[in-house]
């Protein structure tokens, strides 16, 4: 009743059609085989192909190890020890790495790691695409947060074996436009017990800008106990 009586007072109000909205292209149901996407592909830029090929060809003469990235945690670093993860995490669905959860090439994160454990240090090379896009043309921080999160965290994993992020603190100094090439330095500065604290500088593959610098604090896991032996344990 208080419907038609609203409806014989208030104007009729035209329908406007809603506009289309681009559907995402859609993820895979299925556990998807391994495959390294840490390699150029069609949505790199000529810019981050250049950069790329030149920290892998200094990687080797200089000590750093290129790690492979993959979309199951399971095979995410499988060539660098501490790096494994749990080899039963994700068997029994398709679990992914969140900043390789998008499908499209260029359309997400692309970026590329390289390691150095004996100097406790991690360049990650990195793109951001159009999926992650902030305000019009900028890069989100939450997508930047992700990036340096990604990083810390992966250092600390091959320095420390399994950790778990504390603490994060960013500071965001220059916008990061869709599609830039940027190039992340992290380093391990300082252990205290289980305590690991890291940082890096996020700036322009140039090194010219910097856009980003953060700190972190990791906690390395306790190794799992040992059930008692012998004594009372069993009473």
């Amino acid at each position: 009743m208080l419907g038609r009586a609203l409806a014989r007072v208030l104007p009729a109000v035209p329908r406007v059609p809603l506009p289309a909205v681009p559907r995402a292209r859609c993820r895979c149901h299925r556990p998807c085989p391994p495959r390294d996407l840490a390699v150029p592909n069609a949505g790199w830029s000529e810019r981050m192909r250049r950069h790329y090929g030149h920290l892998l060809r200094t990687a080797s003469a200089e000590g750093w190890t290129r790690l492979p990235s993959f979309r199951r945690a399971r095979h995410h670093g499988r060539e660098v020890p501490g790096l494994a993860g749990d080899s039963d995490s994700d068997r029994d669905g398709d679990t992914r790495l969140f900043p390789r959860a998008i499908e499209g090439d260029g359309d997400g994160f692309e970026f590329a790691m390289f390691l150095n454990v004996p100097k406790g240090r991690l360049r990650c090379l990195c793109q951001p695409g159009p999926f992650l896009e902030g305000h019009p043309g900028l890069t989100h921080g939450g997508a930047i947060a992700t990036l340096i999160d990604t990083s810390l965290g992966t250092l600390a994993l091959a320095v420390a074996g399994r950790v778990v992020t504390a603490n994060l603190s960013i500071d965001y100094v220059a916008p990061v436009p869709l599609r830039s090439v940027l190039l992340l330095e992290a380093s391990l500065e300082r252990r205290e017990g289980r305590k690991l604290f890291l940082g890096c500088d996020l700036r322009d593959a140039e090194g010219d800008t910097l856009h980003a610098r953060a700190t972190g604090l990791f906690i390395q896991h306790d190794p799992p106990k040992e059930p008692a032996q012998g004594g009372d344990s069993g009473r």
